[in-house]
């Protein structure tokens, strides 16, 4: 019974984060025409790149930490060790993974960057 009401769970929550993900795409894509709707000017540089990329690290870092908190915490019912050693298992992961990521993410920007042409530059 058990393993039923943890897989429910699981779907359940799964739907739902495809369901905010779809939506957030299509009111992205609603008018690719309007301008994007900031109030900072966009920055640029290394320290901006850094920032984005080290955001979205520990961004997806916390995001895993609620899912195995949440589930081997709540729903499989897991001594508190287990979580402690998730934790520091997967900031040790986070520590080996990060130059790949950064590397992967800095190759990415400098060829989407040549792709697009300079703000005021002649088509």
């Amino acid at each position: 019974m058990a393993d039923r009401i943890a897989i429910g769970t699981v779907c359940v929550v799964y739907v739902l984060l495809m369901i905010y993900l779809a939506t957030g795409v299509r009111i992205l894509r609603a008018d690719p025409h309007a301008p994007p709707r900031r109030r900072r000017p966009e920055r640029r540089g290394r320290r901006e790149f850094l920032r984005q990329v080290i955001g979205t690290y520990v961004g997806g870092w916390l995001l895993l930490m609620v899912v195995i908190v949440g589930y081997y915490g709540g729903l499989a019912r897991h001594d508190p060790s287990f979580v402690l050693h998730a934790v520091t298992g997967t900031l040790a992961l986070l520590g080996l993974t990060l130059p790949i990521f950064l590397a992967a993410s800095w190759a990415a920007t400098r060829r989407a960057s040549r792709r697009v042409p300079p703000p005021g530059a002649e088509p």
